[in-house]
């Protein structure tokens, strides 16, 4: 029972993609992919519903971390192979709510420790449908640089998605409205699947999670002009002009191998980035990197 119940947390957690702060890329970086672990993990099996039509309560704790040997957003690389170390902790109950607080370290900034994000949250499914599952969440960003004139633009998000899937296939889709300052839209688009390789048990396993990605965004993408003119100001020829662009930024292959035992779950992917360059700047070359996950989690 208590590897179904765990079972059953990680399905009712949604780990929404998140996304914000134009400001600072890093901060990006990590809200769009704040624990992948638990999104390969959702409705891994029929059985996990059989468990929400019991009248019991269940609460769990789920920690986290993320190593990944290089930093991109939306396939554009920032600082030069630059790391990160990312950690999550999650509360859970089996009535579909969840909060908790993320933040992450990169060795090339100053600050390495940049931000921390707190969610809250809520997902759930349709008893007697199975293939569908929702999810609303909000977000809010607390930025530890040491600048008194920095002003974020975006400072919380408002996140919602949904989940069609059969036993061995699923998509995704995650949308995201950032505010602050100004606001903001982001979205997502998941296509995946499960091969198992070996099984220790009904709930402990070896498999592999192949995975689709599509990013749409907005990017200030630079355009030639028909004709170059001198600004009168500065007295510089000018021959080019930014417009802000919302659109398919990235498509990202992702091949995790993933491992689920009693309490613990680990999970290496190497994961291929086909950035769309976007107006008439130099194009963005495809990119590869990986990234180690580990989570554990304990019942209240």
């Amino acid at each position: 029972m208590v590897k179904k119940v765990k079972i059953l947390l990680l399905a009712l957690f949604i780990s929404v993609q998140l996304y914000a702060q134009r400001t600072d890329i890093m901060d990006k970086d990590r809200i769009a992919r704040v624990d992948s672990l638990l999104d390969d993990i959702l409705f891994e099996d029929e059985d996990i519903y059989s468990l929400l039509e019991k009248d019991q309560t269940f609460q769990f704790l789920y920690f986290a971390t993320n190593y990944s040997n290089r930093t991109f957003y939306a396939g554009r690389e920032n600082g030069d192979y630059q790391s990160n170390l990312s950690g999550q902790i999650y509360y859970m109950n089996s009535a579909g709510f969840f909060a908790g607080l993320s933040g992450s370290w990169y060795n090339q900034l100053d600050p390495n420790y940049r931000s921390t994000i707190l969610t809250v949250g809520y997902g759930q499914g349709i008893k007697n449908k199975h293939f569908f599952r929702y999810r609303l969440s909000a977000d809010y960003f607390i930025f530890h640089v040491n600048d008194p004139e920095f002003e974020p633009i975006y400072n919380s998000s408002i996140n919602a998605g949904i989940t069609l899937k059969s036993k061995s296939f699923g998509t995704r889709f995650d949308g995201s409205l950032l505010v602050g300052q100004e606001v903001g839209k982001q979205f997502t688009w998941n296509n995946y699947a499960y091969l198992y390789l070996l099984r220790f048990g009904k709930y402990n396993y070896l498999r592999l999670e192949p995975e689709v990605s599509l990013f749409f965004g907005s990017e200030a993408a630079e355009f030639l002009l028909n004709e170059a003119y001198v600004d009168q100001t500065t007295n510089l020829e000018v021959d080019t002009y930014y417009k802000d662009v919302f659109t398919l930024l990235n498509t990202q292959l992702r091949l995790p191998l993933s491992l689920n035992w009693k309490n613990f779950d680990m999970q290496l992917s190497y994961i291929y980035n086909i950035p769309r360059t976007i107006g008439d700047s130099e194009s963005y070359a495809n990119t590869s990197y990986f990234r180690l996950s580990l989570g554990y989690i304990i019942s209240l």
